[in-house]
């Protein structure tokens, strides 16, 4: 597809931010705003904005922000994440690439916070890696504190702490950014995973660079998009089916650790009867503590007890059926 440029701004960003998306001008839109009030100039970054396919009207949207931010929109057929970074790496001309998710929000100062803490390790191997947590105006419900604050299906920032040094299995695209000269020397995304496809970039920047990742606290985003049950739900049976790739593209002691598949058919074999009640019980758990939370109303603790380990039980079932799909 031939590229479509909005607007050509400064020779030499010093961080150009990749933001890939696909059918959220909404959120899109909320997302560009915040990178409109950045504390560092305006000629110090550049906006790559990736189109993945989108048919809603998310090149209006960006073209709607051409005055305010230094931004550059690319158009592809819909390929997946892999695909779409790769296209932001190649049009980038930052020193730094800042892997930013569309459906979140940049803190004021999220940009300035990367650049110093690059600036604090400047060897080639360190990425930086900022703090993520619900946005402010978002109702987090039970789902949502759960998977980032209990289980840490979604993140695991309650385990690590400010300028902790990171190994690659906190390679997080989305709330992360690197040497781009680093990245093109040692390798970008595969084009063939569903999810995890930045820890298996980040296993192979380890092997080949040495990576290491920088954790910033007060570099901060925030998510504005609610996560459901069942959508989180076919988030993990994906990633079941992306472990199950990942293991195979890289069969060594790590990454079997790290995909924990060795017992996963047989564990599949006992749970798989009781699967559909099982996720269809939680579910409807999930959905009246959800309301009575949203009502105000006191949620007992031994029914948060029964909710988590519903949950608990529930995911790691959703990861198995990927494992074995």
């Amino acid at each position: 597809m031939p590229v479509q440029k909005v607007k050509e701004d400064q020779e030499n960003p010093i961080i150009s931010v990749i933001i890939c998306t696909f059918n959220r001008m909404d959120l899109l839109k909320l997302n560009l705003q915040s990178l409109a009030n950045q504390t560092i100039d305006k000629t110090d970054f550049e906006v790559i904005l990736i189109d993945d396919g989108s048919t809603d009207d998310t090149k209006n949207i960006v073209k709607s922000f051409t005055e305010l931010i230094p931004i550059r929109y690319y158009f592809q057929q819909n390929s997946g994440p892999g695909s779409a970074r790769n296209h932001g790496i190649f049009a980038a001309r930052g020193r730094f690439l800042f892997f930013f998710d569309d459906d979140d929000i940049a803190a004021p100062t999220l940009l300035e916070e990367h650049l110093k803490t690059h600036k604090q390790y400047p060897d080639k191997n360190f990425a930086v890696l900022n703090y993520t947590t619900w946005h402010p105006d978002i109702n987090v419900s039970p789902l949502m504190y759960y998977i980032t604050m209990v289980g840490c299906h979604l993140f695991s920032y309650p385990s690590i702490i400010h300028d902790m040094i990171l190994d690659y299995t906190y390679f997080w695209t989305g709330r992360l950014s690197c040497k781009r000269s680093f990245l093109l020397y040692n390798g970008v995304f595969r084009s063939d995973l569903e999810a995890y496809e930045d820890i298996e970039l980040g296993y192979r920047l380890f092997k080949k660079g040495e990576l290491k990742i920088a954790y910033n606290e007060k570099a901060v985003s925030y998510m504005t998009r609610k996560v459901s049950f069942d959508n989180f739900c076919q988030r993990l049976v994906k990633q079941g089916r992306s472990l199950y790739l990942l293991n195979k593209i890289h069969n060594c002691p790590e990454i079997d650790q790290y995909c924990k598949l060795k017992g996963a058919e047989k564990d599949w074999e006992s749970i798989a009867p009781f699967y559909t009640s099982e996720v269809r019980a939680a579910r409807e758990l999930d959905r009246i503590v959800t309301s009575r939370a949203g009502l105000g109303l006191e949620v007992d603790r031994d029914v948060l007890r029964l909710l988590y380990a519903s949950y608990s039980w529930v995911f790691k079932a959703c990861k198995l059926q990927g494992m074995n799909s």
